[in-house]
């Protein structure tokens, strides 16, 4: 009996890991996502003198934000326009 509610637990678990925190529709959406260097290659107007950020295509804002994929530990990261809430980009954390 103790086995299966351990099984059951290791169960829970695991998906929680797979459908909440790696989350696959997310990542498949993430790795489509353009680096900034090839978002810059696509759209070199939008360079800015931050070299970890740059402008909107879509309306030149440079009020650009980076969010976390699924949570606050999550090393994966898209690049938002706050203007126009396009998803421009994607980064990942060094750390």
């Amino acid at each position: 009996m103790q086995f299966l509610i351990g099984l059951g637990m290791a169960v829970a678990v695991g998906a929680f890991y797979y459908y909440v925190l790696y989350s696959p529709a997310q990542q498949n959406d993430w790795d489509k996502l353009p680096t900034l260097p090839e978002y810059l290659a696509k759209h070199p107007e939008c360079k800015t003198s931050d070299d970890e950020n740059a402008k909107c295509y879509s309306c030149e804002s440079d009020k650009v934000v980076f969010q976390p994929l699924t949570d606050h530990a999550d090393p994966r990261y898209k690049h938002i326009c706050l203007s126009c809430s396009k998803i421009l980009f994607k980064s990942k954390s060094i750390i």
